[in-house]
């Protein structure tokens, strides 16, 4: 008895040390909350609607930030690098990604998944792509570790963006393709938008522009919803350039100005860049050439602005080719010369093409023969070489659409047969029933025949005993 008393004792302190845990937890967590500043829950809210006036707000109280807990200041730290990276500010980004690491140190939090991802994105952004995706490859064991399902496919989605700058693009259709099935099971409105976003740069970028326009359309719609500016421009801007590869330049064009119209008083020079490049772009194609250098005239002022060193060959690439069609020659080649010297800096086997194939056009049209077949040449080995990536990436989504054709019809299959197996379940139960009813009938009708059978027996030997009587009265 006293055992049992015991160990009930040690049960009900097991109990309670557990309850106190939790409330503790609990108690932690709601303190946490409750001390992060009005002004500071405004900008974690409003960052991605109104991410200028809240980089000033969050300015404004600078000299608060030294005050607060060193997890609040890793906080703050990050709200400051997430702003920097929508004004495109990559520089600052890093250093403030930088200074909420060192704040939280080894700590296992998914405040420092964020900050990880936020400083990869920095140094994406100015090429250092290697040290980049080691921050997103620390970040992702960060997260699986941490269990959050959310953090992980975001991981997955730098990652994917890493791979096709360069032009790796197998392993990121194949990353996307499963963080997109992923995505849909959270139900992320966030995470969503974004893997559609990727996803269609992806198919355009492969040259399944019709799948990429749906995939883009609704990144936008979801982006809309949410009010994220900045990335409604960046889809909106990808769509456009879209448009134009497929030569709907109207429609182009339309999205290009509504980028402009709405970026109209903003400071955010990298959408204002990418905007009159795309402009100058699409005027090119379409034939408007005088228009074409305006604009690329107007995207070039805002170009030493830009903390991101990714895009400056392209932008060359660019000029060279509307001052070609221009038959600006020696400028085009000058512009050519440009883009190669920053081409290392991108690693990017698809623009290193088109720069052979336009130089081999340049020589040609200044009569340097020899020089141009030289380049002619270099470009097929480059075309073949690509060329077989792209044969080999449409077998690839070719048996991807088999197998899941093929899950589909297994899929239907396994439908039939439930339905089949549901039908041969009701078929039993039917049965069973059935049986039971007679059984129930049979047992019902044996037993009103044994008290009919009971019933006349005694009936029987009550009209014996009556007749028995009345014989013995006669005899009497």
């Amino acid at each position: 008895m006293q055992k049992r008393a015991e160990a009930l004792q040690k049960y009900l302190v097991f109990i309670l040390v557990f309850l106190t845990l939790i409330t503790g937890f609990s108690a932690v967590a709601n303190s946490e909350s409750a001390e992060l500043p009005a002004w500071l829950k405004k900008v974690t809210t409003e960052k991605y609607q109104q991410p200028d006036a809240m980089l000033a707000l969050l300015q404004q109280h600078q000299e608060e930030r030294v005050g607060l807990s060193s997890q609040l200041q890793a906080r703050w730290y990050y709200e400051q690098a997430i702003l920097f990276e929508v004004l495109g500010r990559h520089i600052e980004q890093q250093q403030a990604a930088e200074q909420g690491l060192t704040l939280l140190a080894e700590q296992q939090s998914l405040l420092r998944v964020k900050l990880l991802y936020a400083l990869g994105f920095a140094l994406e952004m100015q090429a250092d792509t290697e040290q980049a995706m080691q921050r997103y490859e620390t970040g992702i064991a960060l997260a699986t570790l941490l269990d959050d399902e959310v953090q992980i496919l975001r991981g997955h989605i730098n990652q994917a963006a890493i791979y096709l700058s360069f032009n790796k693009h197998k392993q990121a259709l194949a990353l996307l393709q499963d963080t997109y099935h992923r995505a849909q099971i959270l139900q992320n409105k966030a995470l969503i938008a974004e893997v559609n976003a990727e996803l269609g740069l992806l198919y355009v970028s492969i040259s399944f522009e019709e799948e990429g326009i749906v995939l883009l359309k609704t990144a936008l719609q979801l982006y809309q919803e949410l009010g994220w500016q900045k990335n409604i421009v960046t889809v909106k801007f990808n769509l456009a350039r879209t448009y134009g590869f497929l030569q709907q330049y109207q429609l182009s064009l339309q999205l290009y100005n509504e980028i402009l119209q709405a970026e109209s008083a903003s400071t955010d020079v990298m959408n204002l860049y990418h905007t009159y490049l795309g402009l100058a772009i699409t005027s090119s194609a379409s034939g408007a050439g005088d228009a074409a250098i305006s604009y690329i005239n107007k995207a070039e002022a805002y170009l030493p602005q830009l903390q991101a060193k990714v895009h400056i060959a392209t932008h060359h690439y660019e000029k060279a080719l509307i001052l070609q069609r221009l038959k600006q020659t020696s400028l085009a080649m000058q512009q050519l010369l440009l883009a190669e010297q920053s081409l290392a800096l991108e690693n990017d086997s698809e623009l290193a093409m088109g720069l052979t194939y336009v130089k081999s056009q340049l020589l040609a049209e200044s009569g340097e023969f020899e020089r141009a077949y030289q380049q002619l040449e270099q470009f097929m080995q480059q075309f073949k070489q690509q060329r077989n990536e792209d044969n080999e990436l449409a077998l690839e989504r070719m048996r991807l659409v088999f197998a899941q054709e093929q899950q589909q019809q297994q899929n239907l299959l396994l439908l039939q047969d439930n339905e089949l197996k549901a039908l041969r379940l009701q078929e039993v139960e039917s049965s069973h029933k059935l049986q039971m009813l007679w059984q129930i009938v049979l047992g019902s009708s044996t037993l009103i025949l044994s008290i009919l059978l009971i019933w006349q027996l005694f009936r029987r030997k009550k009209l014996l005993a009556s007749n028995n009587k009345n014989s013995k009265q006669e005899q009497a």
